[in-house]
């Protein structure tokens, strides 16, 4: 079934790494926006050399100083990839400044300093993580999701994974346990390795995660799941985009509304492609009043298209 569909979509090889980079591109989107989001709700003068309060224990006022730090220069690493992508927009419009000598000036003075600010993200992180004084730190399991993609935007992938396991065996019952499971799915799905993709996001989705890591969680699944082939995996790809359906439409423009959207499209075309379209009715009753309707009627004029599509060309006599 699916190889089918990879014939006419180009290989799975090729659909999976269009998958990893779409993935990618929605796991950095909610990561940039998680962190505006924390930044915006800091205190007045909650920065890195905030004071320890009144009555605060030293390490208590250790680990938020080290983890504000750390924040800060993540921050401050995420703004020259900003940098770097406005960079090359301008270029591949052929903006003055932007090309030729002059732009590959600022591209390495750029790069430069994001290597700087990347170690001493890495470092900062460690430093609070590792410490056997700190480990009961509210901030350490913050820490670790944090030091995991600092260390794989860096490229050590290995790293990244071992902290990542780290932080779901030492602080299992912390939100940040269900985003590292999520974290590893998404590098197992990168590297090919679909049964461990699935089951990391099956142990993302057992906790009481929040609709924006469940869709994430729900539709990296959905993939991992085409990827394995045969019917009862398609079956439950299906039912994976359909319980993103499910959870209701998310903020307009957020990473979770291009999830929405592609779930939608996707679940169509799997549907009409390899679903039973006698129980079609009641499998779409399960997507709720909102959009089952609509898109069993998309399913169903998709099917008789398909139904009425052209033999493949036979040779001539």
């Amino acid at each position: 079934m699916l190889e089918r569909a990879a014939r006419e979509d180009g290989s799975l090889t090729e659909r999976r790494g269009g998958a990893v980079r779409r993935l990618a591109a929605l796991a950095a989107l909610a990561v940039a926006a998680a962190g505006c989001a924390a930044r915006a709700g800091e205190a007045p003068g909650a920065g890195a050399g905030a004071p320890a309060r009144a009555g605060e224990a030293p390490s208590a006022a250790t680990a938020e100083r080290l983890f504000r730090e750390a924040e800060s220069l993540a921050s401050r690493r995420r703004a020259i990839g900003v940098q770097l992508f406005v960079l090359d927009e301008a270029a591949q419009a052929g903006a003055a400044g932007a090309t030729g000598e002059r732009g590959a000036a600022r591209r390495a003075a750029l790069e430069a300093e994001a290597a700087r600010v990347q170690a001493r993200t890495v470092a900062a992180y460690a430093a609070l993580v590792d410490a056997p004084a700190l480990r009961a730190a509210k901030q350490r399991p913050p820490a670790l999701l944090g030091l995991a993609r600092a260390l794989q935007d860096s490229g050590d992938r290995r790293g990244a994974e071992a902290r990542l396991r780290q932080l779901a065996v030492e602080h299992p019952a912390s939100g940040e346990a269900l985003e590292a499971h999520l974290a590893l799915a998404n590098l197992a799905f990168a590297a090919g390795r679909l049964d461990e993709a699935v089951s990391a996001c099956d142990a993302a989705l057992r906790g009481a995660a929040p609709h924006a890591l469940r869709k994430r969680a729900l539709y990296v699944k959905s993939w991992g799941l085409r990827g394995l082939g045969g019917g009862a995996a398609t079956d439950e790809a299906m039912r994976a985009l359909r319980a993103i359906v499910q959870l209701g439409p998310a903020r307009a423009g957020s990473p979770e509304a291009a999830i929405d959207e592609a779930a939608e499209r996707e679940l169509v075309e799997l549907y009409a492609a390899h679903g039973d379209l006698d129980q079609a009715r009641a499998f779409f009753a399960g997507a709720g009043d909102r959009a089952g309707p609509r898109l069993l009627g998309e399913v169903e004029a998709r099917a008789a298209r398909l139904r009425r599509a052209e033999p493949l060309d036979r040779p001539a006599l």
